[in-house]
């Protein structure tokens, strides 16, 4: 049976984007290869990120959602650190609570518990 194995974005500035998911997102780091970086979490999926040129970069169909253990907690630290935000977290009819926010790509972001 076939695996999902990673979600592979293309990015701007890769410094940039680590700084973003790694320092203040909290993801680990995986794999850095210079020109190549991939994220994780915990024993949960993987994302790639490849630094390309602008006209590369983004895909307005694609979210990616982030599982922390506290949304409140975790949009206030965010904010604290001048990442700005969509919505504020907000129960969802599905059970979870969310917030959206971008990154420095612009790709849509939600992070959720």
């Amino acid at each position: 049976m076939p695996e999902l194995s990673h979600l592979f974005i293309h990015v701007e500035d890769l410094a940039r984007s680590r700084r973003f998911y790694a320092d203040q997102l909290g993801l680990a780091v995986l794999l850095d290869e210079g020109d190549y970086l991939r994220l994780g979490g915990g024993d949960g999926f993987h994302m790639g990120l490849e630094q390309r040129p602008l006209d590369q970069v983004g895909a307005a169909g694609i979210e990616i959602v982030i599982k922390v253990r506290d949304v409140e907690a975790d949009y206030a630290r965010l904010s604290a650190q001048g990442i700005v935000f969509d919505t504020a977290p907000a129960d969802m009819p599905w059970g979870a609570r969310h917030a959206w926010l971008k990154d420095p790509d612009g790709y849509r972001l939600s992070i959720y518990s």
